[in-house]
């Protein structure tokens, strides 16, 4: 009982967490531009329609994080859609579940080898993760618990602002399937897998020191330095595994966003809450928007 029940609380963590995988692992992105380096509140207009807005959010269980800024509040009480990366729902939380498991009778253990299993195991055990549990995961999915902070409530940003947009009333879309999103991993080798898994582990002690520098960036919403604070982390890993990496769990997923977007933006009245580093860059939202020919400016 003890297992499942930290599984669980596992399995809801990580359904929010993908876009925010990026924040933990060390992966390159663009500079964010000093016009468009701080704030986490935008306003996205075009004429002759009502204004919608894109809020840049952080996976964290931090009380501060979750009482919504009066600006950030009058926004999302004023939109009728509410857009997030991906709908919140039981589907979601099952699919992620049975994605996160090797169904096929191999073990971790036998995949990695017992040095690297046996640093994986200790360092999940931190996160409240049983050894047991740890062998039946799929290496992509170690790399990902251990790249975040550990689970207490499971009430994280996304969380919150899906459940006020239920209680609300509001229309609840999402940008991505869950399947979209775990095809990231999916499609990785095994080789790559276990490349993931190493870097997670070899850094798992600087995790909890370089997530209280990201909140703390996001609480004083400077994306700017955000980009900084992973930059230079950079030093380390197989650059050419991160570089490919990184263009499937960032920049490709920011196109696709930019296009699924749009049918809400036309009508107006949206709020888009995406994981903040896909905001800023050459790439990120809030420049591929203008290209589009939208009006963005920041709120808070």
């Amino acid at each position: 009982m003890r297992t499942l029940k930290a599984f669980r609380a596992h399995r809801c963590n990580f359904s929010t967490a993908l876009a925010v995988l990026l924040l933990f692992l060390s992966f390159p992105f663009a500079q964010a531009g000093t016009e468009k380096g701080r704030g986490l509140l935008w306003e996205i207009s075009q004429p002759g329609v009502p204004a919608s807005y894109l809020f840049g959010t952080i996976h964290s269980e931090d009380p501060e994080v979750l009482r919504l800024a009066v600006p950030v509040q009058k926004a999302f009480d004023a939109s009728q859609a509410v857009v997030l990366e991906v709908l919140l729902d039981m589907e979601a939380m099952m699919s992620s579940s049975a994605a996160m498991l090797m169904m096929d009778g191999r073990s971790l253990k036998d995949i990695v080898g017992d040095a690297l299993f046996s640093k994986a195991a200790a360092a999940m055990q931190v996160r409240g993760m049983p050894e047991m549990m740890t062998d039946h995961m799929q290496p992509w999915a170690v790399a990902v618990t251990l790249s975040m902070p550990a689970p207490t409530t499971g009430q994280v940003l996304d969380m919150v602002l899906y459940q006020g947009a239920l209680q609300d009333g509001k229309q609840v879309h999402g940008l991505e399937t869950i399947q979209e999103q775990l095809d990231v991993f999916n499609s990785m080798s095994l080789d790559e897998q276990v490349l993931l898994l190493k870097d997670a582990v070899e850094h798992f002690q600087e995790m909890d020191v370089l997530h209280e520098e990201l909140l703390t960036a996001w609480k004083q919403r400077d994306l700017a330095r955000l980009v900084a604070i992973n930059e230079n982390a950079l030093a380390t890993g197989d650059q050419q595994f991160t570089e490919g990496f990184q263009r499937r769990l960032i920049v490709q997923r920011n196109y696709l966003m930019m296009e699924r977007m749009q049918s809400y933006l036309r009508q107006g009245k949206a709020f888009v809450a995406v994981g903040a580093l896909h905001l800023p860059g050459e790439k990120g939202l809030l420049n591929l928007l203008e290209q589009r020919g939208y009006t963005v400016s920041v709120v808070y």
